[in-house]
This record gives C-alpha cells, structure tokens and sequence, in this order.
C-alpha cells in the first residue's frame, strides 16, 4: 500500500481499531518517555507501565469515563515542563504521553477521528530526532532527502501498515490480537526511534 492510500484507509479507522491504533504508538514510544522520566523519577516508568496495560484492556471491557479521566489526570501529571528544560529528551516524552492522552480520548470521544493525526506525530518525532541528531549543517533539500531515505522513517512506515493491516483483519479485540500488538509495537524493547533501555 502506497503512502497516500495508507493516510486515506487510516482517516477511516474508528472505535476500538482506532484506539488499539494509537495505544500501538504509544507503546512503541514508551521507551523515550521512561527513558526521560525515569532520570527525574525512578518510579515513573513503572507508572507508564500500568497505564498502558490498562489502555489496552479497555478494548476487552469498557471502562467508564470516571476511570478514563482518571488516567488522563494521571497521563497530564506526567507532563514535563519543556520550557524548563533543555533536554532533548522531553520532546519525544511528550509525543509519547501525547499520544496516550489521544488513545484515552478516543474511548470518550468516538466521533473525532484521530488515528491519522496519531500516525503523524509518531513519524514527526521521528523526523525530529533525525534532524536533531544528524541535520546539523544540512539544508532543506539535504534533510528531506535523509528523511526519506533514513531506515527509521521507513521502519515506522512498516510498523504502522502491519498495525493497520492487523486491525483490519481482526473481527473483534480480543486477548490473542491485543498480544499480537503489543509484541509487533514493542519491538525488542527499540523505540520509534531506536532507544532501547537495555
């Protein structure tokens, strides 16, 4: 599947495909963000940990909204303050709770489509930290060029089709599919873009 038709059969993922989508993002960041948070707090990544677990087995049994906007209290409380930090690290720590706060909308809010917008914010995280750590002194064309042609862009293409592909074959979320996703989004422990905190 071709990018553009790609971007067009993710506007159209909805429910519980949408929200396994995006939670499937999240996860695959989640090395960035414990990694970050982790050096300020050591009880954090645990904490991101059960988050997510729980994330994923509101697509086995629905939650009310007084348990969702409880973990989005705990999701925001986790936000780092960028403007007081000069850390790199905290972009990627906020595209990644970011999107953890989009997968718990999407089960309040059925009727906003936000997978397409999921999957951009994954890959400008991406493009960020190519930029960040290999654009210096490279013009605009030159850093294009890298972005299209650097294996972690393509990698999160991959990724992201399987994911989609995945869900729409799927009939209903349930366990068996849940851990077919989260092993293909954990990835050996490597994040979007490629930490490992091992």
């Amino acid at each position: 599947m071709n990018k553009q038709k790609f971007q067009k059969s993710l506007q159209s993922l909805s429910s519980w495909r949408e929200r396994a989508f995006i939670v499937s993002l999240a996860e695959r960041a989640l090395p960035n963000a414990k990694l970050y948070l982790g050096s300020l707090n050591e009880e954090i990544p645990s904490e991101l940990d059960a988050i997510v677990e729980a994330i994923w087995q509101h697509l086995i049994i629905d939650p009310d909204e007084a348990e969702i906007i409880n973990l989005l209290d705990e999701v925001i409380a986790h936000l780092p303050e960028t403007i007081e930090s000069d850390s790199y690290g905290v972009i990627p720590t906020m595209d990644c709770l970011t999107l953890l706060e989009q997968a718990l909308l999407s089960g309040v809010n059925e009727e906003k489509r936000r997978a397409f917008d999921a999957s951009q914010s994954s890959v400008n995280t991406i493009i960020q930290f190519i930029e960040f750590s290999e654009g210096e002194g490279l013009s605009e064309n030159e850093l294009i060029k890298l972005f299209d042609s650097h294996p972690l862009v393509a990698r999160e293409f991959s990724f992201q089709s399987e994911v989609n592909d995945l869900l729409r074959s799927a009939t209903h979320p349930g366990e068996a599919l849940i851990i077919e996703l989260r092993e293909l989004a954990q990835d050996e422990g490597i994040s979007n873009i490629g930490i490992s905190l091992t």
